[in-house]
């Protein structure tokens, strides 16, 4: 929904995702691909409009206004009333939606998408015969590290590709070129942008998303580049001791060119939200099946400490729960709707006015159980993560067709009315615990889910059939 961080990994240092072939060779491939652009991350920020404010609606209600937002109210204002209509805690059985709406978690909330390290050593440049007895020729140096932070707004408009051109000098600038096709693409066409705005819920009559969460899944990167800035120094030498030769212009035009950009660091989201980093062991040297056999590092918390982040959970494996959990939004498109369609009337009147979580259905499935219980599930009890004794403790991925697994899910359902032909509409969303991204659509407890929605909805809309 608001895309991932690995496909910018992928076209920035390569990854080869499991597959014979060298992080390089897959780098060349995804290069080629201009549809990676498809997949950039979306700031969360661009869900909101804070200009847009619901006080003043009265008499500046203009046309344009109403196309606002495809004719949806905007989440600031529904944040505003939540808050004013809930006495305690209004994010208790929804979370994410809290952190959304009142938080505004982002990419970047807990740490940089992407950072980019920059050690500059500045050592004195070597002369023929002069006087150099303060540098001891050239054993002292001094180091300086710049940062570079870049987010997902910077993945929206390029700069980040600029950013990598400009740090690592590449033969050809493929990164460069990357950036000049995202323009072309997306910015530079009458085409409506996707890259620019945040996903709402599709104009169908049922929407049903299911996913799954808690996998360890990359959030995060540290590129770091080492580089010398020569200082110049005065010398004695003579003659023609400044002309270079011949070879000295070959041995210059080798070393301009930088190579790919040096992952250093994975940032990962892990199972109940922690964060953990993991430095990458360079296999420089090593031959193709020691590259694709190396073993990874322990991963660490994050800047040490316990690793505990903004988000309650992590993502599947290959999407981040910050982007999967979007869709969470979607279930406040009915209140968004008629907010929107009569904002002076009915639609926002504060007498009438509901907290628009209470339209929200709440239900959760028990990790190895049959029935869907209401309300949310109760939270862990302490040192329950680490319980690792039950033997369908899998999340399916070593099970073809996750048939030994019953994943604790959870269940957000909400129907709405359509403010112009009056038809009811539904939004079910299922996390289910554990699940990764490719197991989700072969996974029998998540479709077993998904279709006893699915005919339901069938008997509803043709009763005629029954």
């Amino acid at each position: 929904l608001l895309g991932a961080v690995n496909p910018l990994r992928a076209v920035i240092s390569g990854e080869n995702m499991g597959l014979p072939i060298t992080d390089e060779v897959a780098r060349g491939l995804e290069l080629s691909f201009g549809s990676t652009h498809t997949v950039n991350p979306i700031s969360s920020k661009m869900g909101f409009c804070d200009d847009w404010d619901s006080d003043d609606w009265g008499d500046d209600v203009t046309e344009d206004l109403q196309k606002d937002k495809a004719n949806l109210a905007c989440l600031d204002d529904i944040m505003n009333d939540i808050e004013n209509n809930f006495r305690g805690d209004p994010w208790k059985d929804f979370p994410q939606l809290g952190h959304f709406l009142k938080d505004r978690v982002d990419w970047d909330t807990d740490f940089p998408m992407i950072s980019i390290l920059r050690d500059q050593c500045k050592t004195p440049a070597t002369s023929g015969s002069g006087d150099n007895t303060d540098n001891k020729s050239g054993s002292q140096s001094e180091s300086c590290e710049m940062i570079s932070n870049i987010g997902p707004r910077d993945a929206q408009s390029g700069a980040l590709w600029k950013t990598f051109s400009n740090t690592w000098q590449e033969e050809e600038d493929p990164l460069g070129i990357k950036h000049d096709q995202l323009d072309e693409s997306f910015w530079s066409t009458p085409v409506r942008n996707i890259l620019n705005h945040t996903w709402d819920r599709p104009h169908i009559k049922h929407v049903i998303m299911s996913y799954g969460v808690d996998v360890p899944t990359e959030v995060g990167y540290v590129y770091r580049k080492k580089e010398k800035v020569s200082v110049e120094t005065p010398t004695t030498s003579a003659g023609d001791g400044n002309k270079k030769s011949s070879k000295d212009d070959t041995t210059d035009k080798k070393k301009k060119y930088d190579g790919i950009p040096k992952l250093e660091k994975v940032i990962w989201e892990e199972a109940d939200g922690k964060l953990t980093e993991e430095l990458l062991i360079s296999v420089k040297g090593k031959s193709l099946a020691d590259a694709m056999l190396k073993k990874k590092v322990k991963k660490i918390p994050l800047h040490g400490g316990d690793g505990k982040g903004t988000l309650l959970h992590s993502g599947d494996g290959t999407i981040p729960y910050v982007s999967l959990s979007w869709a969470h939004t979607w279930l406040l498109h009915a209140t968004r709707a008629m907010m929107h369609s009569d904002p002076i009337g009915g639609g926002h009147n504060k007498k009438q006015q509901k907290n628009p979580l209470d339209s929200i259905k709440v239900t959760h499935r028990p990790k190895g159980g049959n029935e869907w219980i209401s309300g949310a599930p109760p939270p862990k009890k302490k040192g329950e993560d680490e319980d690792t004794s039950e033997a369908d403790d899998d999340t399916g991925t070593s099970h073809p067709h996750g048939t030994k697994y019953k994943p604790l899910m959870v269940k957000y359902h909400n129907v709405g009315t359509s403010r112009t032909t009056g038809m009811d509409y539904s939004t079910s969303l299922i996390e289910a615990i554990g699940v990764e991204h490719k197991e989700t659509t072969r996974n029998y407890d998540i479709l077993a889910a998904v279709f006893a929605d699915v005919l339901k909805n069938m008997h509803d809309d043709f009763p005629e059939l029954v």
